[in-house]
């Protein structure tokens, strides 16, 4: 360090020697800026929209705090991230999440990171100290709500894109949809709108959308002769219940097989309500020349 020993005020009077010392400031920095994905709005849940890379300082452990300012402003979006004290040298990602209200939207609207912020907490004082500044210009969309019956960018409308990521009972999983998100295939506001009905019958988002497929089973009371003579005639009643959510037809395929003999004979349909259970008949003309012994019935039922 040089010696400026001597130096004097303005009177002249001797203030004593002052030397020079260097200061290494603080060298942490951000990188990396990223708009991450647009976001829905009347999001269902919060979306990551936007990162940065956060490099602490070399030698001191610091908090910082990250900010942005959105033109225009955005409800619901967050704006600070603070990181709790980082240990000097490392890096850490900062991302920022939205989850829009819903903002009234008739196309999707553009916003705007015009500035991202880097503060640290001064540990002295307690009191946050902007370190850097960054201009920017990074821009995102809040995409329209999707809604039942209106076009969405993939489907010609919400009730179509449901019955897509439903089953044959009408109810809904974001799975795939999520799949879809990432390849590029759905947008945002049509994945948020599946999250919406996640789990839950389609028509309990949009009314009247979706028409479960009839769905039953051979339940056990079955009304079946336990023996009969060759050249007579029975009647197999065949017991069905209905396990779906809609009135449905049903009918059945009986076979029958035994020694040197098969036949298969198809019942009539039979209307069966919800819930409920019911036998449907078929006739077996038993042949006059069937031969003794043991013969079994199966069945298949048919909706």
């Amino acid at each position: 360090m040089s010696d400026r020993s001597n130096a004097k005020d303005k009177e002249g009077e001797l203030i004593g020697a002052i030397k020079e010392i260097q200061v290494t400031g603080v060298d942490a920095k951000l990188s990396d800026f990223k708009v991450i994905s647009n976001v829905p709005e009347a999001a269902s849940m919060s979306y990551k929209f936007y990162s940065v890379h956060l490099h602490a300082d070399s030698s001191l452990d610091l908090e910082y705090r990250v900010r942005i300012s959105i033109s225009p402003s955005l409800s619901g979006a967050e704006t600070t991230r603070t990181t709790g004290k980082m240990r000097h040298g490392t890096t850490t990602s900062i991302g920022f999440y939205a989850k829009p209200p819903d903002l009234g939207l008739t196309s999707d609207r553009t916003h705007t990171i015009t500035a991202v912020y880097l503060d640290a907490k001064d540990p002295r004082t307690g009191a946050w100290v902007n370190l850097r500044s960054y201009s920017r210009s990074d821009t995102f969309k809040v995409e329209k709500k999707v809604t039942c019956w209106e076009k969405t960018p993939h489907y010609a409308n919400g009730c179509e894109l449901l019955k897509h990521y439903a089953d044959d009972q009408c109810m809904v999983s974001s799975a795939g949809a999520w799949i879809d998100k990432a390849a590029g295939r759905i947008t945002i506001s049509e994945l948020d709108f599946v999250e919406k009905a996640d789990g839950k019958d389609a028509n309990t988002i949009c009314a009247n959308c979706c028409t479960p497929a009839p769905k039953g089973r051979i339940c056990e009371e079955h009304d079946i002769p336990s023996s009969a003579k060759a050249g007579t005639s029975i009647n197999i009643g065949v017991c069905v219940e209905n396990t779906g959510k809609i009135k449905a037809n049903y009918w059945v395929d009986v076979k029958i097989s035994g020694p040197d003999y098969s036949t298969t004979l198809t019942s009539a349909k039979k209307s069966i309500d919800v819930g409920k259970k019911d036998k449907i008949y078929v006739r077996w003309d038993l042949p006059l020349n069937l031969k003794s012994g043991t013969y079994t019935i199966d069945a298949v039922l048919y909706a």
